[in-house]
């Protein structure tokens, strides 16, 4: 019995080392996922090593701007991708990809019955804009689903535009009082973030969960205009 106890544990250890690397690839090499294709290319292909065990992900999210990328590189791997959106935004990049995307349609705010009852072997949480959307979704997969990745930001420290920050720096779960409002916002922001990773942690444990913390990220897909602005702004010059 203890033999066969230790080898699900390493089998199991095993499985959620190869579900973390293959996960975080598209974040860690984002030079190749985001910035190698121009939004008018979009049926590009991105290039991957095929995964030596194929995975069924499911994003939440997946349409609007860091979900095709993750979706692409993620197909290019052999895995099996599944969404959950509210159906509303189609996708700008790689759309030729969603036909072999299984994509369900519900609401984070209180619509979650597309995901109840279904397994994965790991969840992308892209879309998680309030903590109570993460507490929920987690809460509702924990039983179905090994890991989970929850896509954070470094707006959890603040300020968070500095060389010092570490992974062990304190973060912000409180919008401080005596500030205007614009700080407010940016406090804000990064405060839901914190709080939506504590989430995700409750409910899945430190051993089955992946935090993600970039920064700006830039790319095909982008709405916010907050890169390319520069480079336009500067070729006017004066």
């Amino acid at each position: 019995m203890k033999n066969y106890q230790h080898a699900l544990k390493n089998r199991r250890e095993f499985l959620q080392t190869s579900i973390k690397a293959g996960l975080m690839m598209p974040f860690i090499s984002g030079h190749t996922t985001l910035f190698t294709e121009h939004a008018s290319q979009t049926n590009r292909k991105i290039s991957a090593q095929k995964a030596p065990h194929p995975l069924n992900i499911l994003i939440l999210g997946g349409t609007s701007f860091l979900g095709p990328q993750q979706v692409a590189y993620a197909m290019g791997r052999g895995h099996a991708i599944t969404i959950f959106t509210r159906g509303q935004t189609k996708p700008t990049t790689h759309k030729s990809l969603f036909k072999n995307v299984e994509q369900l349609t519900g609401d984070r705010e209180d619509n979650l019955e597309a995901l109840r009852g279904r397994k994965w072997d790991a969840v992308i949480d892209n879309s998680g804009r309030r903590a109570k959307w993460t507490r929920d979704s987690a809460l509702l997969l924990r039983e179905n689903v090994d890991l989970y990745l929850y896509t954070s930001s470094t707006g959890v420290y603040y300020p968070y535009l500095g060389s010092d920050i570490r992974e062990e720096t304190e973060l912000v779960l409180q919008v401080p009082e005596g500030i205007n409002e614009e700080q407010a916002l940016e406090y804000d922001y990064g405060v839901m973030k914190a709080k939506s990773e504590m989430e995700a942690r409750s409910a899945f444990g430190e051993d089955r969960t992946i935090v993600v913390r970039p920064t700006y990220m830039m790319g095909p897909g982008d709405k916010t205009d907050r890169f390319t602005y520069w480079p336009a702004r500067l070729s006017r010059g004066g």
